[in-house]
């Protein structure tokens, strides 16, 4: 069977859609699905674009991502699919979806993250459309209880909040942060020159999460550097304050 068949079946596909190529890159553990629909023209489907990206569920070990163009045209209908993704997420219906089902089974915000290997702000983006109430079926009760939950959480935890402007001043700022560990030295002298050219805020977004991941994985071994945060945040405040 060809790996385009097979990854059909796998991601149970529906008519007109169907698969163009598949990449498997082994060393990342990525497989990347290019979906079409249409019919051919001169052997080309007019919708091979493969303008958008979404996070899929995984395949076995293996993180998924779809590509696929939605058609605004030629008696498509942009329905739900769960192999497909809205316009301007990063994420497919049946991701989403799944999430969701976890929640509601019982499953705590950051199991659900390590369950799904998805990150943190990925599964921000689908919190905030459940909050939003872009999905049927995930109503009020299950945004505050994930709103509860993540109150709670911060509330235990040393480590800022993704949104604390102490992130922003310590990756902005060209202040000396001293680092006993040699992974958070290269992971914030590689984020501090990236940041500077970054202009969109998720972009910024997703950095901070990643510094921020970091801390949370080796917090243990990070007093020292954690303590270091509170003083960027009070130079954070100082400066707002001027």
């Amino acid at each position: 069977m060809r790996d385009t068949e097979l990854c059909k079946r796998l991601l149970v596909l529906q008519e007109p859609w169907d698969i163009s190529r598949v990449r498997v890159d082994v060393q990342s553990q990525e497989l990347h699905a290019y979906l079409t629909t249409g019919k051919p023209w001169f052997g080309r489907s007019p919708f091979e674009q493969h303008k958008w990206r979404w996070r899929h569920v995984n395949v076995g070990a293996y993180k998924t991502y779809i590509h696929a163009t939605l058609p605004d045209e030629g008696g498509i209908a942009n329905e739900p699919l769960p192999f497909l993704g809205s316009v301007g997420k990063d994420y497919t219906h049946g991701l989403a979806r799944r999430v969701i089902d976890c929640l509601q089974a019982g499953l705590g915000y950051r199991q659900v993250c390590e369950l799904l290997g998805i990150d943190v702000y990925l599964a921000w983006q689908i919190r905030h459309a459940i909050s939003e109430g872009q999905f049927s079926g995930a109503g009020d009760k299950l945004a505050a209880q994930m709103s509860a939950e993540e109150d709670a959480e911060q509330a235990r935890q040393s480590i800022p909040a993704t949104g604390d402007p102490v992130w922003f001043n310590l990756l902005e700022s060209d202040q000396p942060f001293h680092a006993n560990m040699l992974g958070l030295k290269l992971l914030l002298a590689r984020t501090r020159q990236e940041f500077a050219r970054l202009a969109s805020e998720d972009a910024k977004i997703i950095r901070v999460n990643a510094v921020r991941r970091f801390f949370i994985r080796h917090e243990n071994q990070l007093g020292d550097e954690i303590a270091q945060l509170d003083k960027f945040r009070s130079q954070a405040e100082a400066v707002s304050y001027e």
